[in-house]
């Protein structure tokens, strides 16, 4: 009994170092990407390529994040959200998740080289070089611009998993980037906006956009936010000719989002924002959800 619980205590800080569900959420949309362009062009799964991908995207976004950990440790030990973190606490070392952190990314981008089409591979190397190099290290310490880096990086693997069948760029794909890009506003700013986190960021000095500049200007830009990303996703889904039942379905839960979004611009409150913060995550996933399925319906 003392072994398995070891091996779930283990377990358990591994899915807090990784972020599990912010990894499985990234790696989900690399992998139904690469299932929207399949069904698109009426191709038949390739499961080992689609395997590749997303064991790919794992290793490679789950040591991304681990490496953010890293750096971020000090203020991570500040911030009343996050002070429980593995690293913080001290359940771990810094060196054991450096160690860690780069492993899994090197692994990943390697894997990626090895077994994806170059560019592909290059774009998962890229989610890995805005996370860490340009958003963590560069800018987020710096300036509330850096959560369009920080977007960009998020949406890279949707664009890979569409690379890993065509081999190119292209319009589409380019839109699922904006589609998540634009999306990051809307879950990370409102986290931000919550009175525990928000005094949290003050105190870390963190120059996240509701303390350098104002609520309602962070409410404004989550407002855009969710416009921009609800119409590159339209746009993406008619471009890929996906069922007209389906695109009204989606526009149905892109105008409840901004409704909410212009809601709480108007007349704020923290169980608004709370609950915005709470749907953003299931709106992208139902995002992708819907346009395979549009596509499949065509």
């Amino acid at each position: 009994m003392g072994i398995f619980l070891n091996i779930k205590h283990i377990l358990s800080l591994f899915g807090e170092l990784i972020k599990a569900r912010q990894t499985i959420v990234l790696v989900y949309t690399g992998v139904f990407s690469y299932l929207i362009t399949v069904a698109s062009l009426a191709l038949e799964i390739n499961w080992f390529n689609l395997l590749h991908l997303a064991i790919s995207l794992y290793l490679s976004v789950s040591g991304t994040t681990v490496l953010n950990m890293y750096i971020d440790r000090d203020i991570d030990a500040i911030m009343e959200r996050t002070k429980d973190r593995p690293l913080p606490s001290g359940k771990v070392t810094a060196s054991s998740v450096l160690l860690i952190g780069t492993t899994f990314t090197v692994v990943g981008i390697f894997l990626a080289f090895l077994t994806l089409n170059w560019l592909s591979a290059l774009i998962i190397f890229f989610g890995f070089f805005f996370d860490v190099v340009v958003y963590t290290i560069l800018l987020k310490r710096r300036t509330k611009f850096s959560i369009i880096f920080g977007g960009i990086a998020g949406g890279l693997p949707a664009w890979a998993g569409r690379v890993a069948i065509l081999g190119r760029l292209d319009w589409i794909g380019f839109l699922l980037l904006i589609f998540i890009l634009a999306w990051i506003p809307v879950h990370i700013l409102t986290i931000a906006l919550i009175p525990r986190n928000f005094e949290g960021y003050k105190k870390a000095k963190i120059p996240m956009w509701p303390i350098v500049s104002s609520k309602a200007q962070t409410m404004r830009v989550i407002a855009i936010g969710a416009f921009i990303s609800s119409l590159a996703l339209y746009e993406a889904a008619r471009l890929l000719g996906a069922n007209a039942i389906i695109r009204i379905l989606w526009g149905v839960c892109c105008v409840f989002l901004l409704v909410l979004s212009i809601k709480n611009l108007i007349k704020p409150s923290n169980k608004l924002t709370f609950l915005i913060f709470k749907i953003a995550s299931l709106y992208m996933l139902l995002g992708f959800l819907l346009v395979f399925l549009g596509v499949v319906l065509q």
